[in-house]
């Protein structure tokens, strides 16, 4: 049994064909699922991106609430200092006229 030419190349070079097509092939479908995954990044980098945003903004917001709270609360707390003062005093100076009007009483 003898080999022609053309049979000999057929069994070398188509071997070697599909070896080479399978390389290409794969390096095809490496790039596509490359550009979908970069795709899919991008997509979920922005969601990130609009979701970090939005805490910033809620973030800023309710650091502006606790400070308006706090400027409330120690506005009223510097009013009840005020009015306890003002209470203390009274009581200060009720005991004081108490005290005279004992002394007087005690001694005619």
């Amino acid at each position: 049994m003898w080999m022609t030419d053309v049979q000999l190349y057929f069994a070398i070079g188509l071997p070697v064909f599909a070896f080479l097509l399978n390389i290409a092939l794969g390096v095809i479908q490496t790039n596509s699922i490359q550009a979908r995954i970069t795709s899919v990044e991008t997509g979920v980098n922005s969601r990130f991106a609009s979701i970090d945003a939005r805490f910033s903004s809620l973030e800023a917001n309710t650091n502006a609430r606790f400070t308006s709270l706090e400027s409330n609360m120690n506005a009223r707390f510097t009013s009840l200092e005020t009015r306890f003062d003002t209470l203390t005093d009274k009581v200060v100076d009720i005991d004081n006229r108490l005290t005279r009007v004992e002394e007087r009483l005690l001694h005619p």
